[in-house]
C-alpha cells in the first residue's frame, strides 16, 4: 500500500492554480490506499483555511472518473455524507497532474474506527439503506466491473495461486453468482466497496463516505453482504451476531429486505467475499500482495460452512 504517484510543492502549487483555494500551506501523502495516489492538502486565503484531499486516479480507474464524480455529487445533494468534489475555476472537472485525471474534494472530518461497536453497525446500515434508497432517482445505469462474467475471467488468471479445492469453491460462488444476477431480486446502483477504512466516525457518529472507485449496477444485497463480512467478522473470521443484527435493522429501517432477499443473503455473503479474494490477487507486484487474498478465501470457507444468518428480527 501506498502513494504511485510522486508529487513535489511546486507541481501541487501549480495544480491549484485550477481552483481558488489561496496559498498552499502544506500537503502529506496518504499512504494507506491500494488503488489510487491521495494527498492532503491545507491551503489558505486571506484568513481562511480548506483541507482537501486530493486523489490522482491510476490506472483503469482513470475511466471510472467522470461516473465516479457524478455519483459522489448526486449522493451528497440528497444529503448523504459524500466528500463533494471542488470545482475547478475553468470548469474542467478533472485537470490532469502528470497525465493523470484528479479529484480534489473536500476533507471530511472523523476518523476510520479502530472497534466497531453494534451501534456503529446500525448507523452504517441505516447509510446503506439511504444509499440504495437515493440511487434509484440517479438516471445512469453503471456497468458492474466486478460482475460474474469478470470474476470467470479472474479465476482462470490466478489459477496458479490456488488448490483444486479452493478453485473448485470460488468456481461453484461464481456459478450462483451467474444465477443470481438474473433473477428477481433488487439491483441498482453500489459502492461496491463499503469496508471499514472507506467510512468515518466523529464522536460515534458516522460522517463520512470514501472511496466510490467500485460503483455498479449490481445487486444492492452486495453491499450489505461486503459490509456484513468485514464489521460484522472479528478477525478469526467468527461471527458476531449483534453487530450483523444491528446492521440488518439499520438498513430495514431505510430499505426493508424482501423475503427473497432475506434468503439469498448468505449466498452473496459468499460472492462477496470470493469477489475480493479474486480482486486482491490482482494487486500483486514482485511476488507481494497489496492486500493478502488468501484472507478472503479463508473467509468464504468459514461462511460456506457457517449457518445461515437470521433475518427472522426483520
Amino acid at each position: 500500500m501506498g502513494v504511485f504517484t510522486s508529487l513535489t510543492a511546486e507541481e501541487i502549487k501549480t495544480h491549484l492554480k485550477h481552483y481558488d483555494l489561496g496559498e498552499l500551506d502544506y500537503f502529506e501523502a496518504i499512504t494507506e490506499g491500494i488503488e489510487n495516489s491521495n494527498y492532503l492538502i491545507a491551503t489558505h486565503r486571506h484568513e481562511h483555511q480548506f483541507l482537501s484531499i486530493l486523489t490522482i486516479v491510476e490506472g483503469a480507474n482513470a475511466a471510472k472518473i467522470s461516473d465516479v464524480s457524478a455519483v459522489m455529487k448526486h449522493l451528497a445533494h440528497y444529503g448523504l455524507p459524500i466528500p463533494n468534489p471542488r470545482l475547478s475555476q475553468d470548469d474542467r472537472g478533472h485537470p490532469d497532474l502528470q497525465g493523470k485525471p484528479t479529484l480534489l474534494m473536500v476533507k471530511l472530518p472523523g476518523k476510520h474506527l479502530e472497534t466497531v461497536s453494534p451501534e456503529h453497525c446500525r448507523q452504517l446500515g441505516a447509510m446503506l439503506g439511504r444509499l440504495h434508497t437515493i440511487s434509484t432517482a440517479y438516471p445512469v445505469s453503471i456497468k458492474n466491473a466486478f460482475d460474474s462474467t469478470w470474476m470467470d475471467q479472474a479465476l482462470g488468471a490466478v489459477r496458479q495461486h490456488l488448490s483444486k479445492a479452493e478453485i473448485a469453491l470460488l468456481q461453484t460462488v461464481i456459478d450462483r453468482y451467474q444465477t443470481l444476477e438474473s433473477s428477481t431480486l433488487p439491483q441498482g446502483l453500489i459502492h461496491g466497496d463499503l469496508f471499514t477504512d472507506n467510512i468515518l466516525f466523529k464522536d460515534n457518529a458516522l460522517v463520512g463516505v470514501l472511496d466510490f472507485f467500485h460503483i455498479g449496477h449490481d445487486l444492492w444485497l452486495m453491499d450489505l453482504a461486503i459490509a456484513l463480512n468485514d464489521w460484522c467478522m472479528n478477525q478469526q473470521f467468527q461471527a458476531m451476531p449483534a453487530h450483523a443484527t444491528a446492521m440488518l435493522e439499520g438498513y430495514h429501517a431505510q430499505r426493508p429486505l424482501e423475503p427473497e432477499e432475506q434468503r439469498a443473503l448468505n449466498d452473496v455473503r459468499q460472492i462477496a467475499a470470493a469477489r475480493f479474494a479474486l480482486t486482491r490477487f490482482e494487486t500483486e507486484a514482485g511476488g507481494q500482495f497489496r492486500k493478502d487474498p488468501y484472507d478472503q478465501l479463508k473467509r468464504l470457507a468459514v461462511l460456506q460452512q457457517a449457518a445461515p444468518l437470521t433475518t427472522d428480527p426483520l
